[in-house]
């Protein structure tokens, strides 16, 4: 079944790329929308790269959205017909790319991987889910950007980086589904993967899943943020105490990896529920120079936390500019700049987790249980982080309950956007993305997601009271189905 979604995809790559190409040929003025994560800016960066050394376009504008509701709000603020040719990538919302084609026509062209896409303008739009492929983790914006812009002419080498920071950024893995025993790119994701290994662009390798092992030691990474710190925090020898993983050699990384799971095979917990969790594939960058960049889960957390964290417009275009140029990351003054805005953001993430995590409650309803934190203080979190704290709170809690739900109100722009994350597809009927899409739209917001996330978004609310009412509505809604 894969293998044939595969080459749907492929054939329907080779008609959207001349779709593209004719649109791009006639335009002059060119605006490029996406959404404010790893994948949104990946996706721009390769569509961008794609016009300007492809089509030649000086005249290229870009925007970014953390909903349905900012873009829909855009629309209506600023000219968008001045542009005669708009590409929107990873924006999977149905009535807003409805009036956008609407005002733009045959202008407008959309690279996506959402449940929620306008049928009618099929034709614009690819979407595996609108050629029958519905497995969540199949493919993504960066992705479907990457082959378009290859199919256009666009050397692999120019756009290896964004292509696989944005897969691996929209956690695109799969093992559930597949043979492999730890997470890693499947489906589409992982004939771009293969591609760009073929060109010794990307090393894929399993290591401990512990984040930050590439900016750290390898010691201080397991201690901060190793799964079982405290049953690991041994293992690494004291002669690589100054090391990063990167700075490894094979037979080093070896060698502690075995050391992890001879441990675990002494508790007797040698399973592939513990091995997804200890291990993970990594997507090494061998050609870069800096730390930040050398691995894909690492850089697209950076881009995450560059876009998402209210860091202003400078975090965004930076955000945008070392996803497009790679000469740009081997700049001092450039990573001083992103260290700095490093520095700010986690900062602020501290203050969010914690924040979720001294206030979160338990709610049981029909035997199902659900952790909740709805953010109304004085100063709440932004709307593009709440899926970062459901996925902290789910960490957190080890997944111990079936559902978590994080929401957050916005008063100065009155809007409430709710992230939820199910830990297992058998408490409901369907999918999460495209059962929060049903239930948005009748409350009367937007909506829509994957197969264990999903998202939703209001506006109109006017104050705190009505707010909480719609977040524990939409809770019971999903529990109700």
């Amino acid at each position: 079944m894969e293998e044939d979604y595969v080459r749907i995809l492929s054939k329907a790559i080779e008609r959207f790329s001349e779709i593209l190409r004719d649109i791009m040929e006639k335009a002059h003025r060119i605006l490029i929308m996406g959404h404010n994560d790893a994948d949104g800016y990946s996706s721009m960066a390769i569509m961008a790269l794609l016009v300007e050394k492809i089509f030649r376009k000086e005249s290229i504008h870009w925007m970014s959205f953390d909903s349905p509701t900012e873009l829909f709000r855009s629309l209506n603020n600023f000219n968008v017909k001045m542009y005669d040719g708009v590409i929107v990538v990873d924006f999977g919302s149905e009535d807003e790319l409805r009036a956008l084609f609407e005002i733009l026509g045959e202008r407008v062209f959309v690279i996506d991987h959402h449940v929620s896409y306008p049928e009618e303008y099929k034709e614009y739009v690819l979407n595996p889910r609108m050629l029958g492929v519905e497995t969540d983790s199949f493919a993504c914006s960066s992705t479907l950007s990457y082959s378009i812009a290859k199919s256009l002419g666009l050397s692999p080498k120019s756009m290896y980086a964004p292509s696989i920071v944005g897969a691996v950024g929209d956690v695109q893995y799969d093992y559930e589904d597949s043979e492999t025993v730890v997470r890693a790119l499947v489906g589409y994701n992982r004939l771009v993967l293969e591609e760009l290994k073929s060109h010794g662009l990307v090393v894929e390798e399993i290591a401990p899943n512990v984040y930050g092992k590439y900016q750290q030691t390898v010691r201080e990474a397991i201690n901060k943020y190793g799964l079982c710190s405290k049953l690991f925090s041994d293992i690494v020898p004291e002669r690589y105490s100054m090391k990063s993983w990167h700075d490894l050699k094979v037979d080093e990384k070896a060698s502690i990896i075995m050391k992890i799971i001879e441990r675990i095979s002494r508790m007797d917990l040698v399973k592939k529920e513990i091995l997804s969790e200890l291990f993970i594939y990594d997507y090494i960058f061998p050609y870069e120079k800096f730390a930040h960049f050398h691995e894909a889960k690492e850089f697209s957390t950076l881009i995450n936390n560059l876009v998402r964290l209210n860091l202003g417009k400078g975090a965004r275009s930076l955000a945008l500019s070392i996803l497009k140029y790679k000469h740009l990351r081997e700049d001092l003054s450039i990573l001083r700049q992103v260290e700095q805005y490093l520095r700010e953001a986690n900062k602020k993430k501290r203050e969010y987790y914690k924040r979720a995590k001294e206030h979160a409650t338990q709610l049981v309803i029909n035997d199902v249980k659900v952790l909740t934190f709805m953010d109304t203080s004085e100063t709440p979190m932004p709307p593009s982080i709440t899926g970062s704290v459901t996925n902290f709170l789910m960490s957190v809690d080890r997944g111990l309950r079936d559902i978590y739900v994080v929401g957050t109100y916005e008063r100065k722009r009155d809007i409430l956007k709710i992230s939820i994350r199910i830990s297992s597809e058998d408490l409901i009927k369907g999918t999460i993305g495209e059962i929060i899409k049903e239930i948005a739209r009748e409350m009367g917001g937007e909506g829509g997601g994957h197969k264990f996330a999903a998202g939703c978004e209001f506006t109109g609310l006017r104050d705190d009271k009505n707010a909480k009412k719609v977040f524990y509505d939409v809770i019971y809604k999903i529990l109700s189905i």
